[in-house]
């Protein structure tokens, strides 16, 4: 199904076209012949980290939507394969921001809603992120920053009941938050409200009660896991138990 959203983005989006010079400082942050490259470029053959440069280079505070229209599906095949075309994996989207949906139509919405949902199933399905160092909560501050719904990732991620996502899961618990600050994202790209979210999700009662099922499993199980592994589970299955006893 993510193969098909990306394959219809390249479709959908085929329209832009991109007219005068790239909302890019070629100054210092990319050369002009480099600029100058990106823009004749077949979208599906920008290499990452041309794009990388663009991307992560100075810019207006919000890049005109044709520009923004003609990239769009590079970024979501780049993504979609754990190529993140920046140097950091939370900042992917960052073009897209600030957003404003009027300058969508219904069509372009609706495929800026399959995306991150397909996309979230997908790094759900596989375990580890095939990126280095990267992690889900890389993943879910990179989608909040793109201005995604991540209430409804998270009602996805609470119905996929897989030893892939329980791992996710784990990661989440012990390494997504600050070790001296359990209300801070490990990462300095997540802010307080989205650390706020993912906290209640995890403390909540529902959520605990489908995780606790698939890490026993994952402990009493031969699933080839280290044992780092299974200790980092056997803690959290002990936390999710004693404070599902109120002890």
């Amino acid at each position: 199904m993510l193969t098909e959203i990306i394959d219809k983005s390249y479709e959908l989006f085929a329209k832009y076209h991109l007219k005068g010079q790239l909302e890019i400082c070629t100054e210092c942050c990319m050369t002009p012949e480099a600029a100058a490259k990106l823009a004749s470029l077949p979208v599906r053959q920008i290499p990452k980290d041309l794009l990388a440069e663009y991307n992560d280079g100075a810019k207006p505070d919000k890049t005109t939507v044709e520009e923004v229209k003609h990239f769009l599906p590079r970024y979501f095949d780049l993504v979609g394969q754990f190529q993140f075309p920046t140097h950091s994996a939370e900042l992917s989207f960052s073009r897209l921001i600030p957003f404003d949906k009027s300058e969508w139509t219904k069509e372009e919405l609706e495929l800026l809603n399959q995306f991150p949902r397909e996309y979230f199933k997908h790094c759900l399905s596989i375990y580890p992120i095939p990126s280095f160092n990267d992690k889900v909560d890389s993943v879910l501050i990179m989608l909040w920053k793109a201005g995604f719904d991540i209430s409804g990732l998270l009602t996805i991620w609470e119905n996929e009941k897989t030893n892939q996502s329980a791992l996710h899961f784990r990661d989440l618990y012990f390494h997504g938050f600050d070790q001296y600050n359990q209300t801070k994202l490990f990462s300095a790209f997540g802010d307080k409200k989205l650390a706020e979210i993912l906290r209640n999700w995890l403390e909540n009662e529902a959520v605990k009660k489908t995780f606790t099922g698939i890490i026993e499993q994952l402990i009493i199980g031969d699933n080839n896991l280290t044992d780092s592994d299974i200790n980092e589970l056997n803690l959290l299955y002990d936390i999710i138990q004693t404070k599902k006893n109120g002890l």
